[in-house]
């Protein structure tokens, strides 16, 4: 029970398949269709159903009806194949040994189709292409673990950087102490700004130029929400901790901010998030390094689209709604 258990789950986290499908088929048959040509290599409704099927018997038939999906699952198609032709070139689809692979290994055994059919409900579903896209997407995995070899380390300012601007994301709700100096006048305003700039405390300078009731406290606001203040106040949200705005014109005359802390800023330290920051940022860079690898494929690639077609039309028998 144990080992069947395991077998499913691998099948539903590596193809994402959802259990419990409830679409039937009936008797019209779909006719075979030129979809797409990549690099000369002609490709069918009937490839495009082998690569998506698993996920085409899950979807409900707004999806299917939706032109941007289908073309979601076109471009996914379109990248796969570039994928492993670009692995082929380097030889890695040659020296992949597929009884490496658990997954292709199960699912080319009687049983292991058996297993599958139950788990997906589809009892026409070929268990042999499943096990083929499984043992693609681990081949396409290497030539990615090839791509990122010369990923450049990621440095400690970088870290740091990354680590400042998930503490800025996490504050939703716009609350922050600020600091403000407001003055009718835009001579003070400037005149006070030099002063900020000279080195002077934002406090003393707020004492001297400002003219809102928070003059005696310094400018101090305290902590407070973005949505309740007039709209310029949302350059104030914009500065980092401990960043002193520019001369803001409004409505109403001059303003000048410092961003104090924003309301989350007594969030876990640096040091002891910085291994799981250390490997977001890791994920984050590898996903953006390999993107920028398939569109150099696809930019250099020759793709020419045959025929128009609908997600309905990929079923091999006509879908009943």
């Amino acid at each position: 029970m144990k080992r069947k258990t395991k077998f499913i789950s691998i099948v539903l986290v590596v193809l994402a398949i959802a259990a419990g499908c409830n679409r039937s088929t009936d008797a019209n048959a779909t006719p075979v269709k030129n979809i797409v040509k990549i690099n000369g290599q002609t490709y069918t409704s009937k490839d495009l159903w082998d690569y998506s099927n698993v996920v085409l018997w899950e979807m409900e038939p707004k999806d299917l009806d939706s032109a941007e999906v289908r073309d979601k699952i076109l471009q996914d198609f379109i990248e796969h194949k570039l994928l492993l032709e670009e692995a082929e070139k380097r030889g890695i689809s040659a020296y992949h040994d597929k009884q490496a692979n658990p997954l292709y290994s199960q699912l080319t055994t009687e049983e292991g189709a058996k297993e599958l059919k139950a788990v997906t409900g589809q009892y026409d579903i070929d268990a042999n292409k499943v096990a083929q896209l499984a043992e693609e997407r681990l081949i396409i995995d290497e030539l990615s673990q090839l791509v990122v070899t010369n990923m450049n380390p990621i440095t400690e300012d970088e870290l740091k950087r990354y680590y400042e601007s998930k503490a800025i994301e996490k504050n939703p709700v716009g609350i922050a102490h600020i600091l403000h100096i407001f003055t009718t006048e835009q001579a003070k305003a400037q005149e006070a700004a030099k002063e900020l700039s000279s080195g002077i405390t934002f406090s003393e300078v707020a004492r001297k130029y400002s003219e809102g009731p928070e003059k005696t406290a310094g400018g101090d606001l305290g902590f407070i929400k973005e949505s309740d203040y007039p709209e310029f106040f949302s350059d104030a949200f914009k500065l980092k901790e401990g960043e002193v705005s520019a001369v803001i014109q409004s409505d109403y005359g001059y303003h000048i901010f410092k961003m104090v802390q924003y309301a989350n800023a007594a969030r876990t330290s640096y040091e002891n998030v910085k291994q799981q920051l250390l490997a977001e940022l890791y994920v984050q860079k590898r996903q953006e390094m390999i993107r920028e690898f398939i569109n150099a494929l696809h930019s250099n690639a020759d793709i020419q689209y045959l025929n128009a077609f609908t997600l309905d039309e990929l079923f091999p028998n006509r879908v009943e709604r």
